[in-house]
């Protein structure tokens, strides 16, 4: 897990870009300095480092990020501009894919606490690892398969 913080004084937008060109599981806040709900979202959101840091500090490929709205200018990929702040997104599949944690139905209170973050980052990258998806074994497959044939040749033999 990465934790990247991209202010006027860092400005490291490339790195944020390359993360995405990689294909990374990006969850990111844009905020607004000075703004209200900004200020009182931006410590729950600090705090995924050290909730998550057992779970997920050797996977590479997630990324956790915090972003001006100064610099949005530098950020490729993104498919909406925020309408407003803070917002916060999941951005993979080299930025094709993006989803508002506002719109997520994964997360049970959007309450903008760690724990309702670290619900929706959880579900995200369960998803990744096949989640919920139910598939079928190829043994399964082949068993149905001669079952199939079989009762197929008992209808012929009557």
């Amino acid at each position: 897990m990465k934790i990247l913080h991209i202010d006027p004084k860092t400005k490291n937008t490339n790195l944020f870009n390359e993360y995405v060109e990689k294909g990374k599981h990006i969850f990111v806040i844009f905020y607004l300095e000075g703004c209200g709900p900004c200020n009182a979202t931006r410590p729950e959101w600090k705090k995924i480092e050290n909730a998550l840091k057992n779970k997920y500090e050797k996977n590479e490929n997630i990324v956790i990020a915090d972003v001006d709205q100064e610099l949005l200018k530098e950020i490729k990929y993104l498919t909406t501009q925020p309408k407003g702040f803070p917002t916060i997104r999941y951005i993979s599949n080299k930025g094709k894919t993006s989803e508002d944690y506002e719109d997520c139905h994964d997360v049970k209170d959007k309450n903008r606490k760690i724990d309702s973050f670290v619900e929706w980052i959880d579900s995200k990258m369960s998803k990744q690892k096949g989640g919920k998806r139910r598939t079928k074994s190829r043994k399964s497959r082949k068993s149905r398969k001669r079952k199939t044939r079989r009762n197929i040749t008992k209808r012929n033999k009557k």
